[in-house]
């Protein structure tokens, strides 16, 4: 996937993030995660949930004023696991979940950030780089020349 389109991809999860946003409340890990959606100008209601409660207090307290919530945790293995509970969680309070966005935003960042407090950043960085004349991906080839040039100047100094 060339950044162009990683771009494009990108920004529509993240407009959809923010237009359901508006109406459902998101829950994020922690107050890290909630600066980094605020930069990228999601101004709804978002939970924290490491703030001393459990899981299940929190959705009790989502169920007194919503009928659904997004699910928007890490996509490392603790957040996997800590996704897992708030579904579980969510549906005993009956309150439905939304787990695709962060499903889509796995899919885009998963080899370059593992976390919602990167997020903004790694934004702004394909941003960036979309706009440049730079188009396509490094291949793993690149780096691994890059690498060995880096080490053929290190050896030639000593």
């Amino acid at each position: 996937m060339d950044y162009v389109q990683l771009h494009e991809d990108l920004g529509q999860v993240l407009d959809d993030l923010i237009e359901k946003n508006r109406s459902v409340p998101i829950i994020v890990e922690g107050e890290y995660d909630r600066r980094a959606l605020r930069e990228l100008g999601v101004l709804g209601d978002i939970r924290v949930l490491n703030r001393g409660n459990s899981v299940l207090a929190l959705c009790e307290g989502v169920a007194r004023e919503y009928r659904e919530a997004i699910i928007l945790t890490d996509w490392d293995v603790r957040g996997g696991r800590i996704a897992r509970h708030l579904r579980d969680a969510l549906a005993a309070t009956g309150v439905r979940y939304d787990d695709q966005l962060r499903a889509r935003l796995t899919i885009l960042c998963r080899k370059d950030i593992k976390d919602v407090e990167s997020l903004h950043r790694f934004a702004e960085r394909i941003e960036g780089l979309a706009s440049s004349r730079n188009q396509q991906r490094p291949s793993k080839r690149y780096y691994s020349e890059r690498v060995h040039r880096r080490d053929d100047r290190r050896r030639s100094r000593n």
